[in-house]
């Protein structure tokens, strides 16, 4: 199997051990400004959570502090105005949390809310932490998981990130489900204003006050931030060797998603199949395989199914995922073996997407004005298991990520719609 490139994020920095980590002496000599890892001690006393591998705009690293105090906080004072017109999927991403807290604050002032406090937080002589963007908040959960740090209470944290006017985005810290609630039943008045979570239908999680982390990046960033900008097609065609661009058809006839970028360690460009390769209403597993007798993931002395299962959900690892669920599951007509046994455009490479691949074609071709792809506004599977019975999905409505259960299939009679499975391929 090749090697795949992962957003220079997690599989290549996270560690598989889930304890917690030593002071040794990589973290003294993170502390004082020096190389760092994740699980490391920073020099704000917060725990490396994401090395970018080189300095970007924003910095390399992030640490992340989680504040005991701060609870029960709005995420904003005026909960139906924008901060970021035309910015808000751009302003999910890495290194834009800074940029939003300062946004959040400049738009409402003086006051108690989530922002404020954290923009008002000072620890370790360090006083420039802020909230974290939708994606620093996920890999907060991630190294809280993998590397047993930093240790974070099972509780909803908001992040920096909005979804729209009246809607933020925040993060369950008891499974990294990540919300904004916009589509939920009744909710039309926002959920910026609220102080506790929502209890979500078929979720055992209760109603909890919303907590903090505090974020900081180190060392300064070198470079200029990216502006918001909407993919479009360009009507060009790019081969198997490349070159391609974003918006190009690719070598199998789909639409190129993602350039990794030359310095990437395995295949730079990722496609997502046309239309044609969709197929919708098929479960996530075989109906009649039991996952209890034999699961997909399997505890060993250095990852727990819990670990491996946060691993599974990073970009890169779509293939890895989708030959691991074939190998367990084989025959039968289910999501990853469509995507595995499909030929298309010539190629028979395909497979299920993880859930960090998912999200980004949504960010890229399902935000785009017009849409692009054909991509309906539903749920769609992805190859990233959540537990024994459910599967991680993105919604390509709103971009919101839910597990929904492995047997899923649609039923009119109690109003289950059918999830979708678009298969995504890697080459160059």
């Amino acid at each position: 199997m090749r090697l795949r490139c992962c957003l220079a994020v997690l599989v290549s920095t996270l560690s598989l051990a889930a304890t917690a980590v030593p002071v040794t002496a990589s973290s003294r000599l993170c502390a004082l400004g020096g190389a760092c890892k994740v699980g490391d001690v920073g020099p704000g006393g917060g725990t490396v959570v994401y090395d970018a591998g080189e300095v970007k705009w924003w910095g390399r690293y992030l640490e992340a502090s989680p504040i005991t105090k701060g609870r029960g906080l709005p995420w904003s004072l005026k909960s139906a105005e924008s901060v970021y017109v035309g910015e808000n999927i751009l302003r999910q991403g890495i290194g834009w949390g800074r940029e939003n807290t300062t946004a959040i604050v400049a738009q409402n002032g003086e006051g108690k809310y989530a922002a404020k406090f954290v923009d008002d937080y000072s620890a370790n002589g360090k006083s420039d932490w802020f909230l974290p963007s939708r994606d620093e908040l996920d890999v907060v959960y991630n190294a809280s998981v993998t590397v047993g740090a930093p240790k974070v209470l099972p509780m909803p944290y908001w992040t920096s990130s909005e979804n729209s006017a009246k809607y933020a985005w925040y993060q369950l810290f008891q499974d990294g489900t990540q919300f904004t609630d916009e589509n939920k039943v009744g909710q039309s008045n926002g959920n910026k204003q609220l102080r506790k979570s929502q209890v979500h239908i078929g979720s055992s999680f209760p109603s909890l006050p919303f907590h903090l982390v505090a974020m900081r990046s180190f060392p300064a960033g070198v470079g200029v931030k990216p502006t918001a900008s909407t993919t479009s097609l360009t009507g060009s065609s790019c081969t198997n060797e490349g070159p391609c661009a974003v918006g190009d058809t690719g070598p199998a006839g789909g639409i190129v998603f993602y350039d990794a970028g030359p310095r990437s360690s395995g295949d730079r460009y990722f496609e997502v199949g046309p239309v044609e390769t969709e197929v919708a209403g098929i479960p996530w597993k075989p109906l009649t395989f039991n996952d209890k007798q034999t699961p997909l993931y399997i505890g060993t002395a250095s990852a727990s199914a819990k670990v491996q299962r946060v691993l599974a959900k990073a970009f890169g690892m779509g293939e890895a995922n989708t030959s691991k669920i074939v190998q367990r599951y084989r025959g039968g007509n289910y999501p990853a073996r469509y995507a595995s046994t499909l030929v298309f455009g010539g190629y028979n490479d395909w497979y299920l997407p993880s859930k960090e691949e998912l999200r980004l074609v949504y960010r890229t071709l399902g935000t785009a004005t017009p849409r692009l792809g054909n991509l309906g506004k539903s749920f769609y599977w992805t190859s990233s298991e959540y537990d024994l019975n459910n599967a991680w999905t993105v919604n390509f409505k709103d971009g919101q990520e839910f597990d929904r259960e492995k047997w899923r299939v649609p039923d009119a009679a109690i109003g289950m719609k059918a999830i979708r499975t678009r298969p995504i391929r890697s080459f160059g």
